[in-house]
């Protein structure tokens, strides 16, 4: 029995998590196919007083068009998404290297989420009034 070429290779994981701020205004536009692709930055801090990094993040079609149409600057939020290393040339003939996260989610941190109608206070608290005490001894596991 063969297996395919790559299942000689070790398994691998593109994902990254990033929570900041959008530094700047984020730059929404259609491609040529007419696919939307929203692109900006976000400020993230490894530790409180640490330098900030500049992160460039891409995302394509309805994420783009929810990111281009809610995203400000200073907006506190979460992106998920992989890691990308692209190659261009510039208008010298100088071939850039960019490095980008391209965006699967976001999320929006720091906005006001609205409670539901038929929410009312203490009701998601579950109550455990008929809970019986076990000895340590008679632990299942």
């Amino acid at each position: 029995m063969s297996f395919p070429k790559w299942k000689n290779q070790v398994a691998s994981l593109n994902k990254i998590i990033l929570v900041g701020t959008v530094a700047g205004e984020p730059e929404a536009r259609l491609s040529v196919d007419g696919i939307a692709i929203t692109k900006f930055k976000i400020e993230v801090n490894s530790y409180p007083g640490s330098a900030p990094s500049i992160i460039d993040v891409v995302a394509w079609r309805k994420l783009a068009e929810t990111c281009g149409q809610y995203l400000k600057k200073n907006k506190v939020i979460l992106v998920e998404g992989e890691i990308h290393v692209r190659s261009f040339e510039d208008q010298s003939g100088q071939r850039k290297w960019v490095t980008e996260v391209t965006a699967n989610n976001m999320q929006m941190l720091d906005s006001k989420q609205p409670v539901p109608v038929n929410a009312e206070p203490g009701k998601n608290e579950e109550v455990f009034d008929d809970v019986e005490e076990l000895p340590e001894g008679d632990l299942p596991f």
